[in-house]
């Protein structure tokens, strides 16, 4: 049993290698210096109830570690709204910090990892009330402009899409 269940996802990891081998990352990059991008997403709030969230994020620039690791770094403004018995909304700025994984060089077979996008934010949030916060995600590219995005920040977790604008 087993070795069925091994050889299903050896087979799984080699057919989706060749279904999804396009990888979108440009030098190492999904969120590169210039672009502007938008998010919406449905969240699921920590203590209970839902909520809608989203936001904006413009790339400004970018580094390298040991001239392979490219990070990209901006600025982005999120909201959230959460719908529970009343309603709140959550508004902050943040500076974010971007790692694709297309910087990895993956073997061909496994090169749709490359389409992931992880990152960090460190911020303000202005409403309920003035405070520090994070925000992490991480997002898969499903084409040059439209990924998969779950993100966590805000008082809440989210899940959505993300499109380059």
């Amino acid at each position: 049993m087993k070795k069925r269940i091994a050889v299903l996802i050896a087979t799984l990891v080699i057919f989706s290698g060749y279904t999804f081998g396009e990888s979108f990352a440009k030098n190492g990059m999904l969120v590169a210096p210039g672009s502007l991008n938008a998010n919406i997403g449905l969240g699921l709030r920590y203590s209970s109830g839902f909520g809608l969230g989203g936001g904006v994020e413009y790339g400004i620039g970018k580094f390298v570690i040991a001239e392979k690791l490219p990070f990209s770094y901006g600025i982005a403004g999120r909201a959230g709204l959460d719908l529970t018995s009343s309603i709140a909304l959550s508004v902050g700025a943040f500076a974010t910090l971007h790692f694709s994984w297309g910087a990895l060089n993956f073997p061909k077979e496994l090169s749709w990892i490359g389409n992931f996008d992880s990152y960090l934010g460190l911020g303000l949030t202005v409403f309920p009330r003035v405070d520090f916060d994070t925000i992490g995600g991480l997002s898969y590219y499903v084409s040059n402009n439209v990924a998969i995005n779950l993100e966590s920040g805000l008082r809440a977790s989210y899940i959505g899409v993300l499109f380059k604008i």
